[in-house]
């Protein structure tokens, strides 16, 4: 059966906050080997961004039990883009759960917090250079450059009218 033949649900992780050592360790295998950090400082860089009302924050995808991903609503991911406000980031599915329109789910739920903020622009950073999932959802790449020593495509969705 598939996680999403049960219903799928969205909560701030604020409101789950026993979830936080969860998505800490995936985001840490995913993102977070790098020196200097760990599991622990993943999770009090988390522990920081509980929030509800404004960004940051991070959205996790529910089904029954199970947290299928988690995604983050940022404001200016990128320090070398000061002008680039909203931000999608940290889309993070778990492996058992890829397939089954989880990220998509999670994209299109940031897209729609994005346009509740007054957001006419959202951007992200991938390093699927060619924009994997994303240019399937109508994004577009807008520059690939190294940041913080990895290349990544940077993308933007327009919200406006």
């Amino acid at each position: 059966m598939s996680p999403l033949e049960e219903d799928l649900s969205f909560r701030f992780l604020a409101d789950i906050q026993t979830a936080i050592p969860t998505v800490a360790e995936l985001y840490y295998q995913e993102w977070g080997k790098i020196p200097n950090n760990s599991v622990e400082k993943t999770i009090e860089r988390i522990k920081g961004k509980l929030n509800h009302d404004n960004p940051p924050f991070h959205i996790l995808a529910i089904s029954g039990d199970h947290i299928l991903g988690v995604a983050q609503f940022k404001l200016h991911e990128m320090s070398i883009y000061p002008d680039k406000e909203f931000w999608l980031g940290g889309l993070f599915v778990a492996p058992e759960f890829r397939g089954y329109g989880v990220g998509t789910a999670l994209a299109e739920k940031i897209t729609a917090i994005a346009k509740d903020f007054g957001a006419n622009q959202l951007y992200l950073q991938t390093e699927a250079l060619d924009g994997g999932l994303y240019k399937r959802l109508g994004w577009n790449v807008i520059e690939t450059i190294e940041y913080k020593n990895v290349r990544v495509a940077v993308m933007l969705k327009q919200l406006g009218e």
